[in-house]
């Protein structure tokens, strides 16, 4: 039998993917793919950078009403959820002997105020008095007036000066009686509590009959005129973002209607994501909290929505 040597290489060559295992081409192959799903991904992404959509919830200033000075709460006008104007009383306290207070000093000021006449009387007769004092003073001089008269018109004008200055210190006492009662006509009004704008009654913090410390609070408002907006920016996404900046507002309630908003402030330090981010990752990231100031929407944005910010971002 006739022997074959070693075959040559050059001979036959293997194509080298057959060099290559099949796991080898497997893993080069979903390499391939995913780059290739990566670049895809990237344009999509790239067509859609200008628009960064973020959610929201809306809030409204909270007004707390509490009173300069303490008393009892006699009358709560509004409750929970009732509307309220400018300029409406919500509350009024009460103190023990207040109004008796109030009418005594009143009473004071009324007396004294009518002592102006009494007081021009008191005047003129003090100046005549003088005057015939005066005049008698040279008579007796030329020795026509007795010393009689004399001591007589001293008396007299004597007697008139210390009545006006019992007059004036009277007048003195009606304008201290004035400013007694309205200091206390001023404790009255502290006592009243009154709506600073149009809104809602959020909480109720007492209840009628309790007594009320000055500065503690009563009741709280909401002011629904100008609702706003909390959001957050990631930070990769900041840098394209300003203040007074003009944003779209969307509420699933009203899907085909937008709302035009205004950013009015950024914050100056990030923080991380509020715990209502639904993955452990989104409460990873850092932030930046925006306001979004609004309209109003003709009242159909309400405290607590949550909603949709579309922020056309800045190149």
């Amino acid at each position: 039998m006739e022997r074959r040597g070693p075959a040559s290489p050059l001979r036959n060559p293997r194509p080298r993917w057959h060099r290559i295992g099949s796991r080898q081409l497997v893993a080069r192959a979903q390499v391939t793919f995913q780059a290739l799903a990566l670049a895809a991904l990237v344009a999509a992404c790239a067509g859609s950078s200008n628009t960064l959509t973020v959610a929201g919830t809306v809030e409204i200033r909270e007004v707390r009403l509490s009173p300069f000075a303490s008393g009892r709460l006699q009358r709560l006008l509004k409750d929970e959820g009732d509307s309220v104007r400018a300029g409406d009383t919500v509350a009024v306290l009460e103190q023990p002997g207040l109004a008796e207070l109030i009418e005594q000093r009143r009473a004071l000021a009324e007396a004294a105020s009518t002592r102006t006449a009494e007081i021009r009387a008191a005047e003129a007769d003090s100046q005549r008095s003088a005057n015939e004092l005066a005049r008698t003073r040279a008579l007796a001089v030329q020795g026509i007036a007795s010393p009689q008269d004399l001591e007589r018109l001293q008396s007299a004008a004597a007697a008139a000066a210390a009545k006006l200055q019992s007059v004036r210190a009277s007048v003195g006492e009606s304008r201290a009686a004035r400013a007694a009662a309205q200091a206390t006509e001023a404790i009255r009004d502290q006592l009243v509590l009154v709506a600073p704008a149009d809104g809602i009654i959020l909480t109720r913090f007492a209840e009628r009959g309790e007594v009320i410390a000055a500065g503690v609070p009563v009741v709280s408002i909401g002011v629904v005129r100008a609702p706003w907006i909390r959001a957050f920016v990631g930070e990769r996404f900041i840098a394209r973002v300003r203040t007074g900046q003009t944003v779209r507002i969307r509420v699933d309630g009203y899907p085909d209607t937008g709302f035009a908003g205004t950013i009015s402030e950024i914050a100056s330090r990030a923080e991380f994501t509020p715990r209502a981010a639904l993955t452990e990752r989104e409460r990873a990231d850092l932030v930046f909290g925006i306001k979004v100031a609004t309209d109003g929407a003709g009242g159909r944005l309400k405290a607590g929505m949550p909603v949709r910010v579309e922020i056309p971002l800045e190149p």
